[in-house]
């Protein structure tokens, strides 16, 4: 994770890829001060601010020092009308005596060589002590979208499924939540994130519409029309693909000529 940008009180508060744009200073300030107000915290408590999505401005994690969120806080749950905001407080150990956060489990796929999973819970994942679960709200995590980051972020966490399961283990950290997000009614989600009807699907599987139907409704999905739903998916990846690639191309030859 690359640190750039302003200080707040010396510390980097807004982690950014190089190519993303800031918010403006004071924006920022003001959700920072109204969430430590909130959990009568002062300035001195925080760690760091950054963006919990690569692709969005507007989602922030706060992470605070060891110790500074109240135990039983009589305070209400912070919550924004613009920011999506999370937030952890920062351990060193790894001993579950003390909070495990999801910055421990990016630094354990980093030491693994496993880029590619550290690069996913650093953009979705989010833990809280006790479990794991995608800190996107749900109507911004379209991950049944081929064309999103989010589709190959599902397509990681599940084939990585087993080794997220070990450490997992390590850290005493439960999976239930994050398989259960990962799994939804995926005829209702494929539908919601490609902005198509559930007649439109059924014929672009080959199904009939009650069956469709039938299956958004209920939540029942066959092992066999799963897996016609998964080969959509890819296909229309696949598209996207080449459709990139043809792009590529044709820049490459205008360079060329």
């Amino acid at each position: 994770m690359i640190q750039v940008g302003k200080l707040f009180q010396k510390v980097p508060y807004y982690v950014r890829d190089l190519e993303c744009e800031y918010k403006i200073i004071h924006d920022i300030e003001e959700i920072v001060d109204e969430f430590l107000s909130n959990y009568m915290m002062t300035t001195a408590d925080l760690y760091s601010v950054f963006s919990n999505n690569r692709d969005s401005s507007t989602n922030l994690h706060i992470v605070v020092n060891d110790g500074a969120m109240p135990k039983n806080s009589i305070h209400p749950d912070f919550e924004h009308n613009v920011f999506d905001i999370t937030y952890e407080e920062l351990k060193d150990s790894k001993n579950k005596t003390t909070k495990v956060n999801s910055l421990m489990f990016i630094e354990e796929f980093q030491n693994r060589r496993e880029d590619a999973l550290a690069k996913t819970f650093d953009e979705i994942m989010g833990c809280d002590g006790e479990e794991l679960f995608i800190s996107l709200k749900q109507e911004k995590l379209d991950m049944f979208n081929p064309s999103s980051p989010n589709f190959d972020h599902r397509v990681n966490l599940i084939s990585k499924k087993e080794l997220i399961l070990e450490v997992c283990k390590l850290f005493d950290i439960s999976s239930t939540r994050l398989y259960t997000q990962l799994n939804p009614n995926i005829v209702k989600h494929v539908c919601k994130d490609l902005n198509i009807t559930y007649k439109a699907l059924a014929k672009e599987i080959g199904y009939k519409p009650d069956t469709i139907n039938k299956a958004a409704s209920l939540g029942k999905v066959s092992e066999q029309l799963n897996k016609a739903i998964n080969m959509y998916l890819e296909n229309l990846r696949l598209k996207e693909f080449l459709k990139d690639f043809d792009v590529m191309k044709s820049t490459l030859k205008k360079i060329l000529d």
